[in-house]
């Protein structure tokens, strides 16, 4: 049996830069000091018109790929992860691929789709087609272009960034891999989205602004206060994973508290819970993979060999996903 080890990273964040200030003057709305302390962000990456959500995912995958030396055609399989697709179809995967310079080699490339949760769900499904002996190399990567989609008149959109990350994973004799565990909640799945499609795509779909992000009640804060601490401790207790073996957790990178909260309910230091939003804002698909490129970068992933790395990610509909991985 193969397991599937992460070998490297990469993150691509646009330059251009709001600042709360810019966002009060353009929306017409004052941010409460609440947000930055309690969310944790006070700017967001606004990407261009250029920077669709392809080319950001192929810089990510780009600088991924370039950290370990490893040629585009190496790559046997391309995995995408988004709720801001380039397009309802094509998927996005295969432009990725393209972009990359990896089309000669004709790897499977495919999108999916449980919005904010893809970060650990990605890891999960490359994890186990390794593990089939199908693919050796596999590039994951979330990408989040979720501010071509905002209405630019809410409070609430102060939230949103964009950006993209990767990992690239290949198969190991040992793990690597561990295991997932996962929830999902269909009851909340109009709460919050894109609401455009099959249906809707009409004159009066776009009069009722449904091509828009539309917050139409809000997830209280217990979706992930409680259901992050259940899932760690289902993660634990099937894969038989103590508290000290557990060296980081890349959380959803959506509410700063929330997740100071979920460390001490776990009984965990807060400080292995590496946290970016105050560098990047909420970036989505993207965040846990930039969260773990941010980490590495700080010299930290050197710090956790032997160690148990958790991704534990949140998507409106909703959906939850907790995977793990020994360094």
């Amino acid at each position: 049996m193969k397991y599937a080890k992460i070998i490297s990273s990469g993150m691509y964040v646009p330059q251009k830069v709001m600042t709360n200030a810019e966002f009060e003057k353009l929306t017409m709305f004052t941010i409460d000091p609440y947000f930055s302390d309690v969310i944790g962000i006070n700017h967001r990456h606004v990407s261009e018109d250029w920077e669709t959500p392809t080319y950001m995912a192929a810089e990510a995958a780009k600088k991924a790929l370039a950290r370990v030396g490893m040629k585009p055609e190496e790559v046997d399989l391309i995995i995408v992860g988004t709720d801001t697709p380039e397009s309802v179809s094509p998927p996005d995967a295969p432009r990725v691929q393209y972009l990359i310079g990896a089309h000669k080699a004709e790897p499977l490339a495919f999108n999916v789709n449980a919005s904010c949760a893809n970060g650990a769900l990605m890891l999960d499904i490359a994890a186990r087609y390794i593990a089939m002996g199908d693919y050796k190399n596999v590039l994951v990567i979330g990408t989040y272009a979720m501010t071509k989609f905002l209405s630019w008149k809410y409070s609430w959109e102060a939230l949103f960034s964009d950006g993209a990350g990767a990992l690239l994973l290949t198969s190991s004799d040992e793990p690597g891999y561990i295991g997932s565990v996962a929830r999902a909640d269909g009851s909340w799945w109009q709460n919050w989205g894109i609401y455009m499609g099959a249906g809707t795509m009409n004159l009066a779909g776009f009069e009722r602004g449904l091509h828009k992000l539309d917050l139409r009640a809000a997830y209280p804060s217990t979706v992930n206060e409680e259901g992050w601490p259940m899932l760690i401790n289902r993660l634990m207790e099937k894969y038989s994973i103590t508290k000290d073996e557990i060296g980081m957790i890349f959380f959803t990178q959506v509410r700063k508290k929330t997740i100071e909260k979920v460390m001490e309910i776990l009984g965990l230091p807060v400080e292995r819970a590496h946290m970016i939003m105050h560098k990047y804002g909420y970036t989505g698909s993207a965040c846990v993979y930039m969260a773990y490129d941010d980490a590495f970068d700080e010299g930290k992933i050197e710090e956790l060999k032997g160690k148990v790395v958790i991704f534990l990610t949140s998507g409106v509909g909703y959906q939850q996903v907790a995977t793990a991985f020994r360094m």
